[in-house]
């Protein structure tokens, strides 16, 4: 049984989406911002892959362990000047890309001592004719000790 620190856990993600989607996505980072205001911004280059962790939660197991639940937050994000359709549906569009975030997380340990992560879901943030984005959630589990 290992502690990981959530940086451990949201590198071997990173690491995962680099692997899977690396050779035609600009940017595979860690994102801890408000996506609203910065998509005004565009500080990537699209498109993009974005990890955040989303929400942390404890449950006491014995005296000195903890299940802690971890949820991260994959955004994808891509720019197509010819609509959003083109967006989704393209070689290098949304879809694919939710895919591949698909088969690079989805029910995999990460080579950790963790749960497996589970897709919780997939929702659009944004879609309207420069930008397309969309968020993944995924959630693991471990035991932590303390003592």
């Amino acid at each position: 049984m290992t502690n990981y620190t959530t940086k451990e856990i949201e590198d071997a993600i990173l690491s995962a989406l680099a692997d899977r989607l690396g050779s035609y996505v600009k940017t595979i980072d860690s994102y801890q911002g408000q996506l609203e205001a910065d998509l005004e911004k565009f500080p990537w280059r699209l498109p993009a892959t974005l990890v955040m962790l989303r929400e942390t939660s404890v449950e006491k197991a014995t005296s000195h362990t903890y299940d802690l639940s971890l949820t991260f937050t994959v955004i994808v994000a891509d720019r197509n000047l010819r609509g959003n359709r083109e967006g989704r549906l393209s070689n290098v569009g949304i879809y694919r890309m939710l895919e591949d975030v698909r088969g690079a997380l989805w029910d995999q340990d990460l080579g950790l001592d963790i749960n497996p992560l589970t897709l919780v879901k997939e929702e659009a943030v944004l879609n309207n004719r420069q930008m397309v984005v969309f968020a993944a959630d995924y959630q693991t589990q471990m035991v932590v000790c303390l003592g």
